[in-house]
């Protein structure tokens, strides 16, 4: 006999059921009377309510709750599936008391899992939220399912748990809720993304390569979009991307994540978020080839890249600092000349001792209208200066390197141009001897006499002719 001790027991376990998964309690269950206030043919509905606040300690009697504990921050996109629940492939009547007996022994840790024998589930209809809400209208009185089964484009932690809702919903006053309100527990990941430059490169032109590590969290839903967007400054081109790797795997380009034709943009394909998924708790580590072809006014270049998961962004910016050195080579005196075509060997690290180098020369360069420049790689963050050595390798043609060819330190700042001069002195030599000046002149009168006496000689000789013939 189906009393009404056990009638109320059945209504108490379909409250708690319905409830199952918002972390919230049941409400009193309604006595057995009251299941003919039940009126067959009522349509119903199911509101879900999806958002990212923090969940709410208290009860939730399937009403409309005042004020929304998520106003201001519903989820737009999120996929709810509703199934009724069946026995014997037929629809829980609820306005009978068999019907909740058959509801009750459904516990409510067993929503999305094994049914027992004789339970089944309806096919799944589908629907996202709007608003932050997803709203199942023109419900048959019975038993239903709901399941949260795509994330749409939010970074969803843990989709909430299965649960079960009963249309009608008892009240705490013992009338019947058609239209239940039910809000599910939220838990929204967060991207943890870090971005670094390396250090090599010292002179512009040379490679530098940007690395981004972003940490994705592991989800009970899949991944519907991972994006990374790297739009460069004016100073740097771009050279390659050189990989994207999930953990210690590298993607394969194509098949795994596009790039876009103006290479700024990497976006994974259906392939790329399955390994995603599969990953679960991962990183995704991009690595970016670019070269810098001119320093900015403050000789600091920052590059940003976004990435987008799910419709969740984050940024990462770093930077490398640049400055310029600038050699002028002049002939020593106070009005030196500009010297040409001395050669140079620029250095990271001071010479030892012995006026050696210990380490290999940075660039070398040679004097053009006196001038020789180089556009420097300081550091990166918060390196905004470093110090260089310079070596005169060969003077310029006529001068001589002096005793000790090294500069001093000389310590460029990012966005200025340091200028150092360097001189190089002219050898002249010793005064030589010349013969004497008075013996030039005698010299001089002996060679007029000489060509004298072969002037008259000349003069005779034509005399003679004229006077025989």
């Amino acid at each position: 006999m189906f009393t009404q001790r056990r009638l109320g027991k059945l209504i108490a376990g379909a409250s708690a059921m319905a409830l199952a998964g918002m972390g919230l309690f049941g409400v009193a269950a309604a006595s057995a009377d009251e299941l003919s206030d039940i009126t067959p043919g009522t349509p119903g509905s199911i509101s879900v309510h999806k958002s990212s606040a923090d969940p709410v300690e208290g009860l939730n009697n399937g009403s409309l709750l005042t004020p929304d504990p998520g106003a201001g921050l519903g989820l737009d996109g999120v996929e709810f599936t509703l199934q009724q629940v069946l026995f014997d492939g037929a629809p829980i009547d609820l306005s009978v008391a068999d019907g909740w007996e058959l509801a009750e022994a459904l516990a409510p840790e067993s929503a999305g899992g094994a049914l027992p024998t004789g339970y089944t589930l309806a096919a799944g209809v589908p629907q996202v939220t709007e608003g932050g809400v997803a709203t199942f209208s023109g419900l048959d009185l019975g038993l239903y399912l709901v399941t949260e089964t795509d994330s749409g484009n939010n970074l969803i932690d843990a989709a909430a748990a299965p649960f079960y809702v009963s249309i009608p919903y008892p009240n705490a006053d013992g009338t019947w809720n058609y239209d239940v309100h039910v809000y599910p527990k939220n838990t929204l990941n967060t991207i943890e993304q870090t971005k670094t430059v390396d250090d090599s490169a010292k002179v512009l032109g040379q490679e530098v390569t940007w690395t981004l590590v972003t940490d994705v969290p592991d989800s009970d839903l899949p991944y519907k979009s991972y994006t990374l967007t790297d739009s460069l400054s004016a100073n740097l081109d771009f050279i390659s991307w050189e990989s994207v790797s999930i953990g210690t795997g590298e993607l394969v380009p194509t098949d795994d994540y596009t790039i876009s034709a103006d290479n700024a943009v990497i976006t994974f394909t259906g392939a790329g978020l399955a390994k995603l998924d599969a990953a679960g708790a991962t990183t995704v580590t991009t690595v970016l080839k670019t070269k810098v072809n001119s320093i900015p006014e403050g000789g600091v270049i920052e590059n940003t890249a976004t990435v987008n998961i799910n419709g969740t962004e984050a940024d990462g910016t770093t930077n490398t600092n640049l400055g310029t050195l600038q050699l002028e080579k002049k002939a020593e005196g106070e009005n030196g000349v500009l010297l040409d075509g001395a050669e140079f060997e620029l250095y990271g690290t001071a010479p030892d001792a012995e006026g050696e180098p210990t380490s290999s020369p940075l660039a070398t360069g040679t004097t053009v209208d006196g001038v020789v420049k180089w556009e420097l790689h300081l550091g990166i963050e918060d390196d905004m200066e470093s110090s260089y050595w310079v070596k005169e390798t060969k003077a310029p043609a006529g001068y001589v390197l002096p005793a000790d060819p090294w500069s001093g330190e000389l310590v460029v700042t990012n966005g200025q141009i340091l200028i150092e001069t360097i001189t190089n002195h002219k050898p002249t030599g010793p005064d030589l001897p010349l013969t004497g000046a008075s013996g030039t002149v005698l010299f001089t009168i002996a060679g007029l006499g000489l060509m004298a006496a072969a002037g008259g000689a000349v003069l005779v000789k034509r005399r003679r002719s004229r006077t025989q013939g």
